[in-house]
């Protein structure tokens, strides 16, 4: 028996009488009544949808007016809709792509392809004939699964759903099972779903298969193993001709072709695996899988790529195995003691924490250490400014190489002190010494140590974390799971994933990253998860407040500190209660997220206003077509980003309801490899409706009107009546920031990737001209910027305040 995930999720399902008109014929109906002539509709073809970002999606595509029939239907123009001229259609601003199973929504402006000519009766498909019966019943929203039985050998299956009368179980049969997903159907309601093929077990799905088939045929029996290469189950393909070819000898030659694709396709599959392990970092995961890599009858192209990552790993383990032995050679000719002892200590660290992930520090070293025109000092400079700056940024100055390793000594007390008089006499030595600059800290931040102590300890496991930030304004605690062979010196992409209300934090990192058996796809691909604990105790609903804000955030900037974070790559998510927040949380803050996945949530009436916050914050949503009204509920604001060419999409499953949707698990993985955080957009244009919902990206304002200075929480559909205030702020030719703000103070976090400091900086607010004057890099702003954010991947060189 098979328990489907998060089984506690809280809803209702309900039965009706009579027949719901599906949207996409009611849509029609509708536009029928308005007088469209149907021979101006789009027709929906079999494609593919290339987004710019370079998702492809594939299946029925059908440019449509609105994501509901109710939007579609609206004649007059909002911000949020579409004029539709009497008896003209004249824009489709959607696409909608229908692959059986789920309906992907995305917004026409994103794509930059439409191939109307995928062939789709290229794919092995069975079918099962089922027995159905009351027809009269259907359902019209689906909760929570109490109990899900396995599939027989004939497609049937007993769901038990949670209803507001009790437990109800329902009988589903399959229908249809393509390499892609199964079609199944109420046996005694109307309940029409489709499942993915690899969500089924396989001794399931095997079983399903045989009894649909003539054993004796051996066509049919080939059509079931073409269908397992389709679908990506290469060793259950495998499986299949062996039993082909000994019953049926005679057959060898003809499937030789079939094996011949099958070893191609599953030898990539491993070779992308591969790849997989070594850019996460987990390098003996992947020099094993070398090891076992299969090499009969392989393609020489595939055998050619597994020998250049084998070489790659042996010239790597070559150079960690010079630089052990040339540092203690060339300190040996050092002749001064006292500078002696120092590389003697600092070789002791760099042998400790010398891997593949920190070789390429001593590149520079590596390239010139036999180099006779330089001598001992100049080459041990080579290497120790080179570990602490990076090979890029290395100096030959032995001297000031040992400053450099003074200075992050004292940039790290720096960082982790309180005391205010210590940080100031932190900066005065630091200012002392030689060769020490704020370009140069700038160049070490990246490459230090933690800042705070990371609790690690079994790292198949999740742990506890407790924020220890002195000026916390209330506790703040997250749990965190790590990746395979996590490295401090590695940089990994985060998930900051929300709990629904009616779950504990494990279930969402679990969800993300942990089998019973093993790790999952967090963990296989190499991302942090967090869970931060942003409910209040006994909190059912997300309240669009102030302390779930404050929890998240401090919790990324916390998780930061300890962890080796990549911010242009930290995506949130959430289930249920924790999707809801997600939409309000990466809307007030875009600038700390490379993208947002809601699953199963809805949008809140804050989110009417913020929307347009979101303008360059991706957005991957998933729900059910009878997940309660979600789809009729978030259209409003989905309509209006999706009008307005942002990057979403919307993926929503036909029949399917509240649910954790975990087969839509390796379409979000391969979305954020796609994604990175926007890091200095020079144009903002901004909506504010709370105080702690004040910095965008490197702008922060303070001093609000009354209004959003006591904010109120607000459920449901509930409209704000409070006004918004605008943040706008543009960097224009000429070196000048012009900054309109309802804040009476304002500061401006800058780098060169934003303004030029060679030239005159020129900031207006509100008209009045406040600043005129070259900038400097400023060691303190920016040090502090990072004490508090603990961002590495976004450091400002100074900061203006004005008053």
């Amino acid at each position: 028996m098979t328990v489907r995930l998060f089984p506690e999720f809280d809803s209702v399902s309900q039965l009706n009488s009579g027949r719901l008109l599906p949207s996409r014929f009611v849509y029609a109906l509708i536009l029928c009544l308005l007088g469209v002539n149907f021979s101006q509709l789009p027709i929906a073809q079999a494609g593919e949808v290339e987004l710019e970002h370079g998702t492809i999606i594939r299946g029925a595509i059908v440019p449509i007016l609105g994501l509901t029939e109710n939007l579609a239907a609206r004649l007059e123009t909002s911000d949020a809709e579409v004029t539709l001229p009497p008896r003209k259609l004249v824009s489709y601003p959607i696409i909608l792509v229908d692959d059986g199973m789920v309906r992907y929504f995305v917004p026409r402006r994103t794509t930059v392809r439409m191939n109307n000519d995928q062939d789709l009766s290229r794919y092995e498909t069975f079918k099962l004939p089922q027995k159905v019966t009351g027809r009269n019943q259907m359902l019209k929203t689906v909760g929570s699964y109490i109990d899900v039985t396995d599939f027989d050998k004939f497609g049937r299956r007993t769901v038990t759903l949670n209803t507001s009368k009790g437990n109800l179980p329902l009988l589903q049969g399959v229908t249809e099972i393509t390499p892609h997903h199964l079609k199944l159907t109420g046996l005694k309601q109307q309940w029409e779903l489709g499942l993915r093929t690899t969500s089924i077990k396989e001794e399931v799905l095997d079983a399903m298969l045989n009894n649909a088939i003539d054993h004796l045929n051996p066509n049919e029996r080939i059509a079931v193993a073409r269908f397992y290469i389709q679908a990506g189950l290469y060793l259950p393909a495998g499986e299949a001709f062996d039993k082909i070819e000994a019953d049926f000898p005679e057959y060898k030659d003809k499937i030789a072709t079939y094996v011949a694709e099958l070893r191609t396709l599953h030898s990539q599959q491993l070779l992308n695996e591969l790849n997989q392990r070594r850019k996460a970092g987990q390098h003996r995961l992947a020099q094993n899988a070398i090891m076992k890599f299969p090499t009969n009858n392989v393609s020489q192209s595939i055998l050619r790529q597994i020998r250049d990552v084998q070489d790659d790993y042996h010239k790597q383990q070559e150079q960690i195995d010079k630089a052990r032995i040339r540092l203690g050679e060339l300190e040996a000719e050092i002749k001064d003691a006292a500078t002696r002892n120092l590389l003697q200590a600092y070789r002791r660290e760099v042998m400790t924490q010398l891997n593949f992930e920190t070789i390429n520090r001593l590149g520079a070293f590596l390239n010139l250490e036999s180099d006779d025109s330089l001598s001992a000092r100049e080459k041990l400079a080579l290497a120790y400014s080179g570990w602490i700056v990076g090979a890029a940024n290395v100096v030959t100055d032995l001297n000031t190489a040992l400053n450099l390793w003074t200075a992050r000594a004292q940039v790290l007390e720096y960082l982790r002190t309180e005391n205010e008089q210590l940080s100031d006499q932190m900066l005065g030595t630091l200012s002392k010494l030689e060769g020490i600059s704020a370009a140069v800290v700038k160049q070490m931040i990246p490459l230090l140590p933690p800042i705070l102590d990371a609790p690690v300890r079994n790292i198949a496991d999740s742990f506890p974390v407790h924020v220890t930030d002195p000026n916390a304004e209330v506790p703040v605690s997250y749990s965190v799971l790590l990746p395979i062979e996590y490295d401090p010196h590695h940089t990994y992409p985060m998930i900051v994933a929300l709990r629904p209300s009616t779950l504990d934090a494990n279930s969402v990192l679990n969800w993300w990253g942990k089998f019973k058996n093993g790790p999952g796809q967090s963990q296989r691909r190499g991302y942090i998860v967090i869970a931060p604990e942003y409910l209040q105790k006994d909190q059912e609903n997300y309240e669009d407040n102030v302390t779930a804000h404050y929890a998240v955030i401090e919790s990324i900037r916390d998780a930061r500190k300890r962890f080796n974070v990549d911010s242009d790559r930290v995506f949130l998510s959430g289930h249920g209660t924790g999707a809801d927040a997600a939409f309000d949380i990466g809307m007030s803050h875009p600038g700390l997220f490379a993208g947002v996945m809601p699953i199963a949530g809805k949008t809140s009436a804050f989110n009417l206003h913020y929307w347009q916050n979101a303008k360059d914050l991706p957005f991957y949503i998933v729900g059910g077509e009878l997940d309660r009204d979600t789809l009729e509920h978030n259209s409003l604001v989905i309509n209006r980003m999706m009008r307005n060419g942002y990057d979403i999409i919307y993926a929503e499953y036909k029949g399917r309801g509240y649910e954790s949707y975990y087969e839509e698990i390796h379409n979000l993985f391969n979305w954020m490899e796609l994604h990175q955080r926007l890091k200095y957009p020079k144009e903002l244009d901004e909506k504010i409706l709370r105080p702690i919902d004040n910095r965008y990206y490197w702008v922060r304002t303070e001093g609000f009107p009354p209004q959003i200075m006591r904010p109120i929480a607000y459920t449901g559909t509930q409209r704000l009546r409070a006004r918004p205030v605008s943040l706008k702020v543009s960097i224009k030719l000429g070196n000048v920031i012009y900054v309109s703000s309802g804040g009476k103070i304002n500061t401006l976090w800058l780098n060169p990737e934003l303004v030029d400091f060679d030239k005159r900086l020129e900031v207006r607010i509100d008209g009045q001209r406040k600043f005129n004057d070259f900038l400097r890099p400023d060691m303190e702003s920016m040090l502090d910027d990072f004490k508090n954010r603990g961002d590495r991947q976004k450091l400002f060189d100074a900061r203006l305040d004005f008053f």
